[in-house]
């Protein structure tokens, strides 16, 4: 397994530049350093369930608080793109202690292009390719955006109305129906688009020719909004 990724000559030059100091200690060279990381880790601990009725299990980093809603926030909306590194330990600590050993083919839930546009990169897939080199995986881009809707700031009624219909399977996609699927997004407030994406997933891998019974998807988030509860 890599435990790290590799820096382009780019991303050394701005490390030299413009160099990250630990958001714990203020040492510089890292966002966290390992101390740190785990001391913040502590204070809002990761968590998973394995009694969905949809998902095989569900993982989240932590709760939307502190260090790790600012985290994401940045890393989001300020294009913080280098903040992926500590973003994506938080998702590969939480696999190495919830699922050690499990091989999971990652797929992304896709970004809407017009925030791609906006922001100037697609931060999940960036995150996804660096937490799949970390652990070893295979990252497999599945689906496609079907609609531009928005949740930020939407009721749940809302949010599972613009999830309806949100994702369609990319014809690209090599799917093999024996994986065991991990969706990837950043915060779940209430599930609806993991559910939705999901759903289309496992209606592909039945077209494919999977029994319901044997198909294995998995959903981690980064941060959970609310509660530990993934209703």
């Amino acid at each position: 397994m890599k435990n790290s990724v590799k820096i382009t000559t780019f991303e050394w030059l701005l490390d030299l530049i413009y160099p990250c100091y630990c958001k714990g200690c203020g040492k510089i060279g890292t966002i966290f350093c390992r101390r740190c990381f785990f001391d913040n880790r502590a204070k809002n601990m990761p968590f998973f369930s394995d009694s969905d009725k949809e998902f095989h299990r569900i993982f989240a980093c932590g709760r939307r608080q502190a260090v790790l809603s600012e985290l994401i926030s940045q890393y989001k909306f300020q294009s913080r793109r280098h903040y992926r590194k500590a973003l994506s330990r938080y998702l590969s600590e939480t696999i190495l202690e919830f699922a050690p050993g499990e091989k999971f083919v990652v797929v992304p839930l896709p970004t809407i292009r017009k925030h791609i546009r906006e922001r100037g990169f697609d931060h999940i897939g960036l995150l996804c390719r660096d937490f799949a080199e970390k652990m070893g995986f295979a990252v497999v881009l599945a689906l496609n955006r079907k609609n531009s809707s928005v949740q930020v700031g939407a009721d749940a009624k809302t949010r599972l109305e613009q999830a309806k219909g949100a994702y369609i399977i990319n014809s690209k996609a090599v799917l093999d129906i024996k994986s065991h699927f991990l969706l990837v997004d950043d915060v779940w407030t209430t599930g609806a688009t993991m559910r939705a994406a999901r759903g289309v997933l496992e209606a592909e891998l039945m077209r494919l020719g999977a029994k319901k019974s044997e198909i294995k998807i998995s959903a981690i988030c980064l941060a959970k909004n609310g509660g530990r509860g993934f209703s």
